[in-house]
């Protein structure tokens, strides 16, 4: 049993005579989970195919063996995650180079497809997203009102220069990207998989994974530092990072103040030191 809480049911089991993993919904799961279930598959099917028509992509996505609108079985992924929280900065260098690499070359690419689920990541509303998450932190006594003021501040006017790209929507270096032997990177858990997501979403969250839970906070500076070295450059680039990466800062805000009682997990300190660095509004500070 890999997970049983009141949204899934994820079990390792066996399939036709190799491992595979199962994911269902049970009679507790929000009728809005159930529905990104389908998404989950969605997206899974949507990296596959992008990986066989662009093999420049250092891209595998599980198969899907089976799938209806309560469970669905996928192949199983054997590799470990791109990284682990105890790994060293050096150790992690190389494997977040990739990372950064394979995240750079999608980039790159016009988004296409379906759109079946847009949440917090779309391009169209992450401002608004951005004001909103900071009156909730306000309230919830996890920011105060200058800290509050601020963000909604820098991020003012923004979502004029954001495009939509292809993303996972729910990027951990952790739990999400596992790293094959041939150096491909798998993806898994798809269930925020959107092709209409804010441009250097995927970036952002990764980084403020990243933040919350390395060793050090130089593995993900680093690691930004290496996706600009090998991203194209398009117009505006800074404020589209800038502005994920607002959004995504408040978003960790929430979940130190939510990890701290759910999971007894406190990681408030590197929260608020990365909004400190946030609000000084330069990307430089979060990649030097």
């Amino acid at each position: 049993m890999l997970q049983d809480d009141t949204n899934f049911l994820l079990e390792k089991i066996g399939w036709r005579g190799r491992p595979a993993i199962k994911k269902s919904v049970k009679p507790t799961t929000p009728p809005s989970r159930a529905e990104r279930l389908k998404n989950d598959v969605y997206g899974m099917q949507f990296f596959a195919e992008l990986a066989q028509k662009h093999p420049q992509l250092d891209l595998y996505s599980p198969a899907v063996y089976e799938s209806t609108d309560s469970y669905y079985i996928r192949e199983y992924i054997p590799d470990q995650p791109v990284v682990s929280e105890d790994t060293g900065a050096q150790d992690a260098s190389q494997n977040l180079k990739q990372l950064a690499k394979l995240l750079a070359d999608i980039d790159r690419l016009e988004p296409f497809g379906q759109v079946r689920f847009v949440g917090s990541s779309n391009y169209k509303n992450l401002q608004p997203s951005i004001a909103r998450w900071a009156d909730e932190n306000l309230q919830d006594k996890l920011i105060n009102p200058d800290e509050a003021e601020g963000f909604k501040t820098i991020s003012q006017g923004l979502d004029a220069y954001m495009q939509p790209r292809i993303a996972h929507g729910d990027m951990s270096p952790y739990k999400h990207a596992y790293l094959r032997q041939d150096n491909k990177i798998a993806l898994i858990d798809c269930e925020n998989f959107t092709p209409q997501a804010a441009r250097y979403f995927d970036v952002a969250w990764s980084y403020t994974r990243m933040y919350s839970f390395a060793v050090s906070t130089d593995i993900p500076k680093q690691f930004l530092a290496d996706f600009l070295a090998q991203a194209e450059q398009p117009p505006h680039q800074t404020e589209q990072l800038m502005a994920a990466l607002i959004q995504r800062t408040l978003g960790m805000q929430k979940d130190a103040g939510a990890d701290r009682h759910s999971k007894g997990i406190d990681y408030r300190p590197r929260a608020k030191e990365l909004m400190a660095l946030v609000l000084q509004n330069k990307l430089g500070l979060l990649h030097s």
